[in-house]
């Protein structure tokens, strides 16, 4: 029994969220005295195995087979569910992505096994799951307790837990035959293509400076913009914006919009919904600009100034043109 994490990858790379899967379920298997197992699903992925054997965990399971070269939700729903039929797990964690939420719940449906989707956090106590989500719109933090008896099944939301750092010992890579053949798989990839769009990637950024309707008017968005270039990063909105036409939904951060993480947040204007605060409170160092000052922003904030954010955000600029 342990904590088995679905390893997602792409065009010859482990995609980032895992490597967040992989801190997080650390932390419940110190917790729990309990052991993590990497899952990878592919076909010639023996280099990715290597690099996953790098990091903390104590096995890395590897399923190869030409069906699973690219992902689709039939191969590895399949390939789970035939892994899980001689591999014991307590909890089997991906990350919320487009392709975590889209196999995960068919594996969970067909062993009639409990999930829980977009979780904000996870433990494991003497055989029960506990996983943390929100609920009615963001309004509150709801927890779901999991009866033991087989798996349960959650997905991670991203850009919220904290990615380990590489070890010096190597975990062993174990291959493992599954039983594919009546596999039918009903789409096939003909290649991935990035999309083509002038607007930044605020999930990527290592700086994000916020607005909400502090700004007051469109125009303003500018002094945002400045501050956001002086300090190397860009400019994030809250769902007002958004839904004002002021920036668009490629922007929005939130329960409905995007999660970030950045080294630094910077909020200006923003009350600090619960909804909002689901998307951003993984930040590294929050600072929040707001003139009331029981916005309930400040509760996350490390930082933060009660004022107009029309006279701060100059301030702040004339501070650091003398840097």
């Amino acid at each position: 029994m342990g904590i088995l994490v679905v390893a997602e990858h792409r065009q010859g790379k482990i995609q980032d969220p895992t490597w967040e899967v992989l801190g997080k379920a650390g932390e419940v298997a110190v917790s729990a005295h309990t052991e993590v197992k990497a899952v990878l699903m592919g076909d010639a992925v023996s280099d990715l195995a290597s690099e996953l054997a790098r990091y903390p965990v104590n096995e890395v399971l590897v399923v190869e087979d030409p069906r699973l070269k690219d992902y689709t939700p039939e191969g590895y729903g399949a390939a789970l569910a035939a892994l899980l039929e001689h591999e014991e797990a307590e909890l089997v964690l991906t990350s919320h992505t487009a392709t975590g939420y889209e196999f995960l719940p068919r594996v969970a449906a067909d062993m009639d096994r409990p999930l829980v989707t977009a979780a904000m956090d996870v433990s494991l106590v003497d055989g029960l799951v506990v996983a943390t989500r929100t609920g009615y719109n963001g309004k509150v933090a709801v927890e779901i307790a999991m009866e033991g008896g087989g798996p349960a099944f959650v997905t991670l939301r991203p850009a919220t837990f904290t990615p380990p750092e590489p070890g010096p010992k190597r975990a062993p890579v174990t291959p493992v035959d599954v039983d594919l053949s009546a596999l039918q798989i009903r789409r096939e990839v003909q290649g991935y293509e990035k999309p083509e769009s002038e607007d930044v990637d605020i999930a990527e950024a290592d700086v994000v400076v916020t607005v909400g309707r502090g700004i007051k008017k469109k125009e303003n968005i500018r002094l945002a913009e400045d501050l956001a270039a002086a300090l190397g990063g860009v400019v994030g909105a809250s769902r007002p914006i958004v839904d004002n036409g002021w920036l668009p939904r490629s922007r929005q951060v939130g329960s409905s919009g995007k999660t970030v993480a950045p080294k630094l947040y910077v909020a200006c204007g923003v009350s600090g919904a619960m909804q909002h605060l689901t998307g951003m409170k993984g930040s590294q160092t929050i600072v929040a600009i707001n003139i009331d000052p029981t916005a309930p922003i400040f509760s996350v904030a490390h930082y933060g100034a009660i004022g107009d954010l029309l006279e701060i955000i100059p301030s702040l600029l004339r501070e650091l043109e003398k840097a």
